[in-house]
């Protein structure tokens, strides 16, 4: 019988920074076939997996026991000494990054998100529920484009080491 090899695991963060590429190569696809709620959908996971991914490498940001990436003790302080903050899709990242980009690793890569998540503000993981018609192109645009930099930033990051 053969001997299995041991097999590093995988980081949580390298999963992460496959799927953002997956995502918004898939993305790309359907949008030059102008399925646009789709490829909004898409544009949205992408965005999302690289700044996971981001805040997994650059922060104190880990993987919690229900597989969610989280951080414990947010700022500002609270009487739950014991209280973790955990985050899932990119509208809610718009509104957590302050907490989770933190401290001085996390301060440039706030400054460098920042504005490109705001245009995920209303985006929603419940839209693959919907119709369809909720999709306009200059806002699927907008998202594919903040996506993009959002993208290229990782594999800045990735490449350097660093997030400058």
């Amino acid at each position: 019988m053969a001997k299995i090899r041991d097999v590093p695991e995988t980081l949580q963060e390298d999963h992460f920074a496959k799927a953002a590429s997956r995502h918004f190569r898939d993305a790309d696809y359907v949008h030059r076939d102008s399925r646009l709620p789709t490829a909004d959908h898409l544009y949205g996971f992408a965005a999302e997996c690289a700044v996971k991914s981001l805040l997994l490498r650059f922060t104190d940001v880990a993987m919690g026991p229900s597989n969610k990436p989280e951080v414990a003790h947010p700022e500002p302080p609270d009487d739950d000494p014991e209280r973790t903050l955990q985050f899932g899709h990119i509208n809610e990242l718009v509104r957590e990054i302050k907490l989770l980009a933190r401290g001085r690793s996390g301060a440039p890569l706030h400054a460098a998100l920042d504005g490109d998540l705001r245009v995920f503000r209303r985006w929603h993981v419940s839209t693959r529920y919907s119709d369809g018609t909720y999709a306009q192109a200059e806002v699927v645009e907008r998202r594919r484009d903040a996506a993009r930099r959002i993208l290229t930033l990782h594999e800045h990051a990735l490449l350097h080491g660093k997030l400058t």
